[in-house]
């Protein structure tokens, strides 16, 4: 099953410590990465299971529906000698010094079911419907919304995801975060507080990928400063002992 759970509406959202649901969460991604986007070859795969190099050096995590069934996926790359996934793919520029590799983890493989990405504008992560056109969504530049658009919901398999990654990132003592992804998820990141600096110029991998960084300790404070009921939100469920002194 999963652990250290959190529940919001129907789903349940933990660290991965069973064999079959994170059997489970490589099915899902192949089902996403592979049958539905075409991102990745099933000859690579033919267990019919997404998987890579880096999955025992990582932290997994997983959405549950009502009926226990794996309908969201995150990873967190721990430091190895195999490097980050991110570091492999392109050129890192930092302003500041490089974060120490063993207090940095690298997110990557989020994955929400087709199953709960029912609108027609819903992409790959069902965010789409919440960002601007130049931020990789479909609502119009000016910040108005269609009115068939209106009483949408938060994107709450992403953002209960992030959650659970967040609190076992301070459980582990991790100081940074990477991030290789699309435009409109660090956009869709921003819009709930999320702050994360691109560090790299974007590589072409299945569509343009951006190299992302984000100081953990930075990213909560002003998340802080700027909604503070939504820091509440992401770290409640957390043990006392790992909150931020902020």
């Amino acid at each position: 099953m999963i652990s250290k759970t959190l529940t919001y509406d129907r789903f349940k959202f933990g660290q991965v410590i069973d064999d079959d649901i994170l059997k489970d969460t490589f099915r899902m991604r192949y089902e996403v990465y592979v049958d539905e986007f075409g991102f990745e070859n099933k000859h690579d795969h033919p267990d019919g299971l997404e998987k890579d190099e880096y999955e025992k050096e990582s932290i997994h995590f997983a959405c549950l529906n009502e009926t226990d069934s794996v309908v969201g996926t995150i990873r967190l790359v721990l430091n190895s000698d195999k490097g980050f996934p991110i570091e492999h793919a392109t050129k890192l520029n930092f302003t500041g010094e490089k974060p120490e590799p063993n207090k940095t983890g690298e997110i990557s493989r989020l994955t929400v079911t087709k199953d709960l990405r029912r609108r027609k504008e819903d992409g790959m992560y069902g965010v789409e419907s919440y960002l601007k056109k130049k931020e990789g969504g479909v609502l119009p530049d000016d910040g108005t919304i269609p009115k068939e658009m209106e009483g949408r919901k938060n994107p709450i398999i992403v953002l209960g995801l992030y959650q659970v990654m967040l609190h076992e990132s301070l459980r582990q003592g991790l100081t940074h975060w990477y991030m290789i992804t699309e435009k409109k998820i660090f956009y869709a990141l921003k819009k709930y507080g999320f702050l994360f600096q691109q560090i790299g110029v974007p590589v072409q991998y299945h569509g343009e990928r951006i190299p992302y960084f984000a100081n953990i300790h930075e990213l909560l404070v002003d998340l802080k400063q700027t909604d503070a009921g939504m820091y509440d939100l992401m770290l409640a469920g957390l043990e006392d002992e790992y909150w931020p002194n902020i």
